[in-house]
């Protein structure tokens, strides 16, 4: 008779949660790097189990298609850039002031590297989701941190009255989405921290004039 010690019966069954977090962060970073770099069509669920030592049959118990697969690395992208934000030391001073450096640390978040990649494959390959369009929004706490520094400032007589949800949303598309869609389209327009805080602090500065005088 063949005895089995208590390391080996720990072994069979299900890994503990901890292991199953490690495999599946593992996989999420893997295929990061491989959709940035090839794009969706050009990685495979092979590729991405090569990359991360593990087993294609492990990557398909997460992650049950390459769509599902996609869909959690921007969640886990948006996820890391919300961290971010939440680590950005307290900013002292009025109301606006602190509306000022949120949006300045938003543009400067979005155009990280990694995060224009991911919005670059995630807007030119929608189609490869089958649902006609990219993936829909979900609740946002980075736009509801900023809606709620846009009501303060009114709060505070700093910006005309208006809808708060509307005047976060122009905010965030003049001073990110442009330099934001020139990246994605492979422009160094703003390829250097000088020309993003330039542009940042002119779209800055011409918002203001426009909100104060509403």
């Amino acid at each position: 008779m063949v005895s089995v010690g208590t390391s080996e019966v720990a072994r069979v069954g299900r890994p503990p949660k901890a292991a199953r977090d490690m495999a599946r962060e593992r996989i999420i970073a893997a295929a990061t790097e491989l959709f940035s770099g090839r794009g969706f069509a050009g990685t495979s669920m092979e590729q991405v189990a090569s990359k991360c030592g593990a087993g294609k049959d492990t990557v398909y118990r997460r992650f049950p298609s390459k769509v599902a697969l996609f869909e959690s690395v921007v969640e886990h992208a948006h996820k890391n850039a919300v961290a971010r934000l939440e680590l950005m030391p307290t900013v002292t001073g009025d109301p606006l002031t602190r509306l000022k450096c949120l949006v300045r640390q938003l543009l400067r978040v979005n155009m990280e590297p990694d995060m224009i990649a991911l919005k670059r494959i995630a807007f030119s390959e929608a189609v490869v989701f089958e649902r006609g369009g990219p993936i829909p929004p979900q609740p946002d706490p980075i736009m509801a941190k900023l809606v709620e520094a846009v009501e303060s400032a009114q709060e505070d007589g700093a910006l005309c009255p208006g809808n708060p949800f509307e005047i976060a949303g122009h905010l965030i598309h003049c001073t990110v989405a442009m330099p934001t869609g020139a990246a994605m389209m492979g422009s160094n327009e703003f390829g250097s921290p000088t020309a993003v805080d330039a542009h940042f602090d002119k779209t800055w500065t011409w918002l203001m004039n426009g909100l104060k005088q509403l």
